[in-house]
């Protein structure tokens, strides 16, 4: 009887809750990381100024509403302003993720293939990632979810309510209802066979309502709107030769971190399967949610110059372990299945450790590798408080020039960016492959003669701090 259970989607999915509830509690006093650190200051922000003012200074205002921040200030005004309050925060939306994908799975795959799209979405390394660092996707991935469910249901009044949060978490979430637009037409006059009315978009008038007073209120606060004049670093536009390699290189974030095999199997059953999917109502719905969102995603991002991630793919990796299922639930054999489960488990878990070359970057805010990193940070940033050495006199590169007071919400703690210092002006240096520059080899070969005054290395992360010799001669 308890076995049946777990057979039937709601127990699928209460064990799987069990297990994402689990990777948050095991990353409980994880700090915010890389770009996640703009979301602590805005609760700091927030709660600093006892919440009267939506508007941080420019130098962290990055322009778009950020209501998943100021629900984590309001958490941490409550409760304390802790990691532990932040990642408990995050466990409801965590779990809306997951009853959403059950919700839309149901449409399109037989209830007991439910467990392996979870398995798919939980063993994807940006996924599981953004769980362990509480990333503000998480919400943006939530929101997305339900509007496409609620738009598939037809429940208008929800998928209007559901649009107007997303307008209200970032500029990438109005680009995701673009793409809802697009999916809501191409269902109503394919499905529907009509031409879309005007009462058909009305269920988009509060979010772009909002949209438009946000923009005006933000306007007249700051005299800009989208672009900060104060910092508009990777905000130019790409042309000619760069556009393509753009392109390029967003096919590599998506095939990327073992994705790869997904996709061909993908391609690989739909070719075989055809016959039968053809027949099948559902899966060209399941494929426009699929393709239509990465689509207006590529479009964009090709023509920005702005460093894809990973995690602007969320959306497309739920769709994508959605389809993969539709295709493995084809397969007859149960060894078959099976063994090929097993294999896109093994690439996805492997996927976490793939290793580039630096200047390439190797997506650390999108995979398991960089927990190493929390603790030798740590330890790093001990030591030098140890041997009494000035953070200022320190230099690094982002994500370890991050302020410890928004990292971890402790002290005022943070070293100097190396960006556009000469080496030769900098007394200490940290060496580390955490970050992504252009030039690693460079700095190694004009540091090795530096005096090393610690080193670590703890899985595939490493640090090392050296004193320029140029100052021991000075002292």
């Amino acid at each position: 009887m308890q076995m049946a259970f777990f057979r039937k989607p709601g127990g699928v999915f209460l064990l799987f809750a069990i297990a994402a509830v689990f990777i948050n509690f095991f990353s409980i006093n994880i700090p915010f990381f890389w770009d996640n650190v703009s979301i602590s200051e805005y609760i700091c922000f927030y709660n600093d100024n006892s919440f009267n003012s939506f508007i941080p200074p420019a130098i962290t205002d990055f322009g778009a509403p950020t209501l998943n921040a100021f629900y984590l200030a309001v958490m941490c005004s409550i409760f304390g302003k802790s990691l532990v309050v932040c990642h408990l925060a995050i466990i409801p939306f965590v779990l809306g993720i997951l009853w959403e994908i059950k919700n839309i799975s149901a449409k399109f795959i037989k209830p007991e293939f439910l467990g392996f799209v979870y398995l798919i979405v939980l063993f994807d390394p940006a996924f599981s990632t953004q769980i362990v660092l509480m990333s503000y996707d998480i919400f943006l991935l939530y929101f997305s979810l339900l509007a496409v469910r609620t738009l598939l249901e037809e429940k208008h009044l929800k998928y209007s309510i559901s649009l107007l949060f997303l307008s209200t978490l970032s500029f990438r979430a109005l680009f995701f209802i673009f793409s809802l637009v697009i999916i809501h037409v191409i269902i109503i006059t394919i499905d529907k066979k009509r031409w879309p009315g005007l009462k058909d978009f009305f269920v988009y008038i509060p979010a772009i309502a909002l949209s438009l007073f946000w923009f005006i209120f933000h306007y007249i606060k700051t005299g800009w709107v989208i672009l900060n004049p104060t910092n508009l670093v990777h905000l130019s536009m790409n042309h000619g030769e760069m556009i393509l390699r753009q392109f390029v290189f967003i096919l590599w974030k998506l095939a990327d971190s073992g994705r790869i095999i997904l996709w061909l199997f993908l391609i690989i059953g739909i070719f075989t399967f055809y016959k039968k999917l053809k027949l099948n109502s559902n899966i060209k719905e399941l494929l426009t949610l699929l393709f239509i969102p990465l689509g207006i995603n590529c479009l964009i991002m090709v023509f920005l110059s702005n460093p894809v991630g990973h995690k602007y793919f969320l959306i497309t990796f739920v769709f994508l372990s959605i389809t993969t299922v539709v295709c493995l639930q084809e397969i007859k054999s149960q060894t078959a299945r099976g063994t090929l489960i097993t294999l896109i488990i093994i690439f996805l878990f492997t996927g976490n450790f793939i290793i580039y070359p630096q200047k390439y970057g190797n997506a650390w805010e999108t995979s398991l590798k960089v927990i190493p990193y929390f603790k030798m940070e740590k330890e790093f940033a001990h030591y030098v408080k140890q041997q009494n050495i000035k953070p200022s006199e320190v230099f690094s590169f982002y994500p370890l020039t991050n302020n410890h007071k928004f990292t971890d919400f402790s002290e005022d703690f943070k070293y100097s960016d190396a960006e556009g210092t000469p080496l030769k002006e900098c007394q200490y240096f940290i060496l580390s492959n955490i970050y992504n520059i252009k030039n690693p080899d460079k700095i190694r070969d004009t540091i090795q003669n530096w005096q090393l005054l610690k080193s670590s290395r703890k899985g595939q992360v490493s640090m090392a701090l050296y004193k320029n010799p140029a100052f021991i001669v000075n002292e």
